[in-house]
């Protein structure tokens, strides 16, 4: 599952504004920036297991009508 890079910057944008955050403020170390992207593709791997498991439920569910019917 690909991001979609306009809404990824949109809603860090807005998440930045919220707390007070201005983007000239923002620097991160290269270790910050390594665990920062640790986080991110830590919680992707979680959503595409997540969305994986879903599909594999609604797969399981539409067999089960298929053999009452």
């Amino acid at each position: 599952m690909q991001q979609n890079p306009k809404l990824t910057k949109l809603l860090v944008k807005r998440l930045l504004k919220k707390h007070g955050v201005d983007q000239v403020e923002v620097t991160l170390t290269e270790e910050e920036r390594k665990e920062l992207r640790e986080v991110i593709e830590d919680i992707q791997g979680k959503v595409e297991q997540f969305l994986q498991e879903f599909q594999t439920d609604q797969n399981k569910d539409v067999k089960k009508k298929e053999e009452k019917n």
